[in-house]
């Protein structure tokens, strides 16, 4: 059984058990001696296999741990990845003719990853998606249909661009931002005071559509909005804004989540640590328009229980939400949290899966070639406890645990889970920080110990665990350190960093002086029986200072003219391995390392401090 919805898969004994009969595993006459992986790989997130289904920030690009798979293991053998998301370790252990275990306490993220690796004939998959499209077409035609002011000839409806709706500070005037953007920078139409999206909401309102007329007129696509002509201001309000009213008074006559974020039912406290006044809807359906909600509705019934045509609804489920945002030359939505656009699109849901669909078939295709074997168990639980793995039976782990509060798996995925209707307890039981939950850094480290020390217990001795981590935290970081030391694996002294590159940071970490732009990679070795591990070592605050700037100089020295961002990686990765990593200012350390040298010349540049 590859997976057992949101439930511990039953078959993950059985599995590992029939691996170690298969390929006997003798510590006393092993001869695995494989060096440590050292290069660094650039990469990118263009491909339909990557954006097959959306997931969050920071899930890694499929070709970039294959490298790590084929080097540390060999066909047959065993990979695990205990803190899965969306399976990608997973998959690449399959496309390269090895085993897998993927577990993931969040059943949004097993059910992603079973849609990765669950075979399926893509020609077949196309026939089930047009007969789900036909059964909703009358839906369809119903929701998106508007009427061309022009000729009055029938249209459809591609998208309608919702507005926040502001109050100057100065004047007083209530502006959609609508309204606003045009001028630049945004500013209110009636005295030029600037309008911005911290000021805080009146509310949303629709100011525009996109619709293709079905008679003669020329364009045929063209946008209605509150700002047009006079004919078209009318015509806005006639046709647009009664058809919404319409469609919103109507009970919707699907299933849909009636679940309060996070099932925090009082609406006077945060629901999470991703809530703010911007993004205060209270319940799932208060994501989506009634349009949309009832489309999504719509489509979720008619795919009835078949997992890959609800697969690929999720998939497109947050380019039809409030999140996604309209821009002068398209949109997308920011992944990674629940912030919502000043203007949002409301997309026609028929014509965003249709898109999502292609891109899901064609990554089906390629993968029905790349994936060689499917002998793979997902299993839906926490990775504090590993007791269906029997010890030493691993063959190389690679993971991307959950960054201390960075992104938050559980709020993030809490729409997906009720749409799909799995179990959401595991927030009880979720390694993350969070306070709301009053879940500390302290709590966050304590389990993250548990499930490390079980990533110890079952990887056969002398094997490698490939951390692949990204924060800019240097007490995550020491907690990260301490973690590993303390559950028994070591590492090698190494003083080039190894690095995930995908080249497509986020908004803030290009235009800002962010200090994490790439994701660190540290491999840490399981010791063989007899073999000394690493001796811990405490400096003291003065002697800290005095080796990471020690670290920085000679850096600074072998690579002139280097970003902070780069820096920073390299002196995380030193002062890990070297196992002294403290908690400090990295910039103030920066500082003092450049005016203590000024004229040299690997000298930091003024523009990266």
């Amino acid at each position: 059984m590859l997976y057992s919805g949101d439930k511990p898969n039953p078959d993950l004994r059985p599995f590992v058990d029939a691996h170690l009969e298969s390929r006997p595993f003798d510590p006393d006459s092993d001869a695995y001696q494989v060096p440590e992986f050292t290069r660094s790989i650039r990469t990118n997130k263009n491909s339909h296999i990557y954006s097959m289904h959306a997931y969050h920030l920071g899930k890694k690009p499929v070709d970039a741990i294959e490298a790590y798979i084929r080097h540390y293991t060999e066909r047959g053998d065993l990979v695990l990845d205990p803190f899965c998301g969306s399976g990608g370790t997973a998959l690449a252990a399959l496309m390269n003719g090895r085993k897998a275990v993927a577990i993931d306490a969040s059943p949004a993220a097993t059910f992603i990853t079973r849609f990765y690796l669950s075979r399926c004939d893509p020609d077949d998959l196309e026939r089930r998606f047009s007969s789900l499209c036909a059964k909703v077409a009358v839906e369809m035609e119903y929701l998106y249909r508007t009427t061309c002011h022009r000729c009055g000839s029938p249209g459809t409806i591609h998208y309608l661009i919702y507005s926040n709706v502001y109050e100057c500070p100065e004047c007083g005037r209530h502006t959609t931002y609508f309204e606003a953007a045009l001028r630049r920078p945004a500013a209110c139409p009636a005295c030029g005071t600037a309008i911005t999206p911290y000021l805080g909401t009146r509310g949303s309102e629709p100011v525009a559509v996109n619709f293709t007329c079905s008679g003669r007129c020329i364009p045929k696509r063209t946008l209605r909005s509150v700002l047009g002509s006079r004919e078209e201001r009318l015509a806005f309000q006639r046709i647009d804004l009664a058809r919404i009213a319409e469609i919103d008074k109507e009970p919707v006559a699907y299933p849909y989540p009636q679940q309060f974020m996070m099932n925090v039912h009082d609406s006077a406290v945060p629901w999470g640590d991703e809530w703010r006044p911007s993004r205060n809807f209270r319940r799932v359906a208060d994501l989506f328009t009634v349009r949309n909600l009832r489309a999504l509705g719509a489509f979720m019934q008619a795919a009835g229980r078949d997992e890959d045509l609800r697969a690929v609804i999720t998939s497109g489920m947050f380019a039809v939400s409030r999140k996604a945002q309209h821009l002068s030359g398209g949109g997308g939505y920011i992944p990674g949290n629940w912030a919502l656009p000043p203007m949002s699109k409301q997309r026609n849901v028929l014509e965003s899966l249709t898109t999502v669909f292609r891109r899901i078939v064609k990554a089906k295709r390629t993968l029905n070639k790349w994936v060689v074997t499917q002998d793979a168990r997902i299993s839906t639980q926490s990775a504090v406890s590993l007791s269906e793995i029997p010890s030493g039976s691993v063959d190389y782990i690679f993971t991307d645990p959950p960054y201390g509060g960075a992104v938050q798996y559980g709020e993030l995925n809490f729409v997906w889970e009720s749409w799909l209707g799995l179990n959401t307890d595991w927030h009880h039981h979720e390694i993350i920080v969070n306070n709301t939950r009053n879940r500390s850094l302290e709590d966050w480290a304590g389990m993250m110990f548990q499930a490390i020390s079980e990533c110890f217990r079952v990887l056969k001795p002398g094997r490698w665990l490939s951390l692949c981590y990204h924060d800019g935290s240097s007490l995550t970081w020491r907690h990260v350190q301490d973690i590993m030391s303390r559950a028994g694996f070591v590492t090698q002294d190494s003083n080039e960093a190894t690095v995930i590159d995908t080249g497509s940071n986020t908004y803030n970490q290009r235009v800002a002086d962010k200090l994490v732009k790439r994701d660190l990679v540290i491999n840490f070795r399981k010791p063989e029986k007899y073999e000394s591990r690493n001796a811990a070592y405490e400096a003291g605050i003065e002697e800290f200072h005095e080796i990471a700037v020690s670290i920085i100089t000679a850096y600074l020295s072998a690579h002139p003219g280097s970003t902070k961002d780069r820096i920073y990686d390299h002196v995380v990765n030193v002062l890990v391995r070297r196992g002294c990593m403290r908690r400090h200012n990295f910039e103030k350390l920066l500082n003092r390392v450049a005016f203590t040298n000024r004229g040299h010349a690997w000298f930091l540049k003024e523009s990266v401090l």
